[in-house]
C-alpha cells in the first residue's frame, strides 16, 4: 500500500509537534493537555502513518518496526465490542465548534486508524489487523446519536463528524480525513462496505463543496467558521488527494480556487474582519 495521502511530516512534525509529546515506556506518544497527560489515537495514527512513509521513501528497518508496533498497540488498547472497535478520548474537549465530555469518539481518529491497520494489514498479511479495521468502521455507519460519526449535510447527503454533537458541523479537514480511511480499507479487497462508504461521501461532499468556500478562503466546518492559514493550506492538500484518489474534477477545481485566495490581496483584511466577527458571536452567543 501507498504512503498516506499526504505529507503528514509537512502537516505537522515539521513544525514541532513531536516537540510536545510525551513518550511512554513503549515508545507510543502521549499529548499534555490542560487536564493531564492522555493518548490520543489522532497524533498515535499520525506518528505511526509517518514513520510508514519514511519506510516507503528510505528503506530504513526500524521505522518499520515503529509503526507496526505502534499497529499491535491500537489492537492491544483499543475498545472492541462483538461489532464495533473504538478508541475513544478520554479528556474533556472544548472549542468553538464543539463542547465534549469524555469518553467521545471522533471520524478524524477513527479514519486514522483504518488508514494504519489497513497499511499493518497489507505488509504483514495478519487477518487480526484486517479484522479490527472492520469493525473500527462501524462508527461510520451510526449516527452520533448511537454512539457513531455518520451526520448529514443540510441536502441529506452523509458526512463523517469530527466533533460529534447535537447539531452537524462536519468540519472539513476531519470529513477527508475519515473518507480516505475509508479508501484506504476499500484498497484491500476486503471491505465492500468501505467502498460504498467512501463513495457515498465523496459524492456527498462534492455536492457540499460550496458551502465550505467563503468566496476568499476556506470555512473549517459548516458554521463559517474561517479557516486558519494552515488549515486552509491543509484544505487545499487534502482536496487534492481527493482529485487524485477520485478523478473528480470538482475536488480540482475548489483546490485551485482556493490556492487563487492565498494570493489574493483582499484576502488580508477579509480574513481577519471575518475571524474577528465570528469570535464576537460566539461570545455573545
Amino acid at each position: 500500500m501507498n504512503a498516506y495521502y499526504i505529507d503528514l511530516g509537512y502537516k505537522d512534525v515539521r513544525i514541532g509537534m513531536y516537540d510536545r509529546l510525551d513518550f511512554d515506556q513503549d515508545g507510543i506518544p502521549r499529548y499534555r493537555y490542560p487536564t493531564g497527560l492522555y493518548y490520543n489515537i489522532t497524533f498515535i495514527c499520525h506518528f505511526a502513518l509517518y514513520h510508514h512513509s519514511r519506510w516507503l521513501k528510505f528503506g530504513r528497518l526500524e521505522d518499520l518496526l515503529l509503526f507496526l508496533r505502534v499497529s499491535e498497540w491500537i489492537v492491544l488498547h483499543g475498545e472492541e465490542s462483538a461489532d464495533s472497535f473504538i478508541f475513544p478520548y478520554t479528556f474533556p474537549y472544548s472549542c468553538p465548534h464543539a463542547h465534549l465530555s469524555p469518553p467521545w469518539i471522533s471520524a478524524l481518529g477513527q479514519g486514522r486508524m483504518l488508514s494504519v491497520l489497513s497499511r499493518a494489514h497489507a505488509i504483514t498479511g495478519k487477518e487480526e489487523f484486517l479484522r479490527v479495521a472492520r469493525k473500527a468502521m462501524r462508527p461510520f455507519e451510526l449516527p452520533s446519536s448511537q454512539c457513531g460519526v455518520q451526520a448529514r449535510f443540510p441536502d441529506g447527503g452523509i458526512g463523517f463528524e469530527e466533533y460529534p454533537g447535537v447539531e452537524p458541523n462536519l468540519v472539513l479537514n476531519g470529513l477527508i480525513t475519515a473518507l480516505a480511511g475509508l479508501y484506504d480499507l476499500g484498497e484491500t479487497g476486503k471491505a465492500p462496505r468501505a467502498c460504498e462508504l467512501f463513495r457515498q461521501g465523496v459524492l456527498s461532499l462534492e455536492a457540499n463543496l460550496h458551502r465550505y468556500d467563503l468566496a476568499y478562503w476556506s470555512a473549517y466546518d459548516l458554521t463559517g467558521y474561517v479557516a486558519s492559514s494552515n488549515y486552509h493550506l491543509y484544505h487545499i492538500m487534502q482536496l487534492w488527494a481527493l482529485y487524485e484518489m477520485t478523478g473528480r474534477e470538482a475536488f480540482k477545481r475548489t483546490t485551485l480556487k482556493w490556492q487563487g485566495y492565498r494570493k489574493g490581496p483582499r484576502f488580508h483584511a477579509t480574513y481577519l474582519v471575518s475571524r474577528g466577527r465570528t469570535w464576537l458571536n460566539q461570545q455573545l452567543a
